[in-house]
């Protein structure tokens, strides 16, 4: 059989990561597997991308490698309902579970932890890895080469883990609010709500653009644009008033200190 990929949880990142994958045509080079407690997820996003899902574990063959995105409460029942397709090279994105814990239910495969954010679906991801001792180099090396088609892929520590599940884990919910919020702005200066979305979210996305091309620091663009007695520093006024830069912090400590306890 060749090679194949099964992807245990088709949520929304399960949905995420297999999307990101076929997005690079990942699933021709790879024969994937799709599987969901809820058949109903893995059969609509198999049919949407022409691929293929299992309603039964115990009839397929052991695939190289398996993705599990799961909840942390199902991580384990996940893991014992695949002992019979170890060997095999286990990637978790789940929150907390640690490789000690996972390699318990798992003892005759190698773990890999990986903590994607959801924009991996379009390649601009950040997917921090971190790799059990049990991984071959080998292994290593196909999956840090299949992971790059997501975005950013760089090895990390486990403790760090929860510190980048904050960061850029929930960042893009921080980003979505502001964008909404900042939509919300333009509706109330008297743009039409669809135009000020779409003005928004490519001022974003260009502004993030123009930081990661040029390699700048945010307060040279920042100050490139706010021109003396202009706009954009009279709003920069109002949001120091409100404390914003503050409140983005405070979002992302409140968030890691979550991320370190979700195990628990």
């Amino acid at each position: 059989m060749e090679d194949s990929m099964l992807f245990v949880g088709c949520g929304n990142m399960g949905s995420a990561l297999v999307r990101g994958l076929c997005r690079d045509n990942w699933h021709k080079k790879f024969r994937f597997f799709l599987f969901d407690q809820v058949l109903e997820k893995a059969k609509s996003l198999a049919s949407s991308l022409g691929l293929e899902w299992v309603e039964d574990l115990s009839n397929l063959e052991a695939p190289r490698f398996i993705f599990l995105a799961v909840k942390p409460g199902d991580v384990r029942e996940a893991l014992l309902s695949l002992r019979d397709l170890s060997p095999a090279v286990f990637i978790s994105t789940v929150a907390g579970a640690k490789i000690q814990d996972l390699e318990e239910f798992a003892p005759q495969g190698a773990i890999v932890r990986v903590m994607p954010n959801l924009c991996v679906e379009v390649g601009e991801g950040v997917v921090p890895v971190c790799f059990s001792p049990r991984v071959k180099v080998e292994e290593r090396e196909d999956l840090l080469f299949l992971l790059s088609s997501l975005g950013w892929v760089f090895e990390a520590q486990e403790e760090e883990l929860d510190l980048f599940t904050a960061l850029s884990g929930s960042g893009p919910g921080f980003v979505a609010l502001f964008i909404e919020a900042l939509a919300d702005g333009g509706v109330k200066i008297g743009i039409p709500w669809e135009k000020s979305l779409k003005v928004s979210v490519q001022t974003v996305a260009g502004g993030a653009s123009l930081l990661k091309a040029r390699g700048m620091h945010p307060a040279q663009l920042k100050n490139w644009v706010a021109s003396p007695g202009g706009t954009t520093i009279s709003g920069i006024k109002k949001l120091e008033e409100g404390a914003f830069r503050g409140l983005v912090m405070e979002a992302v400590e409140e968030a890691y200190k979550r991320a370190k306890n979700v195990g628990k």
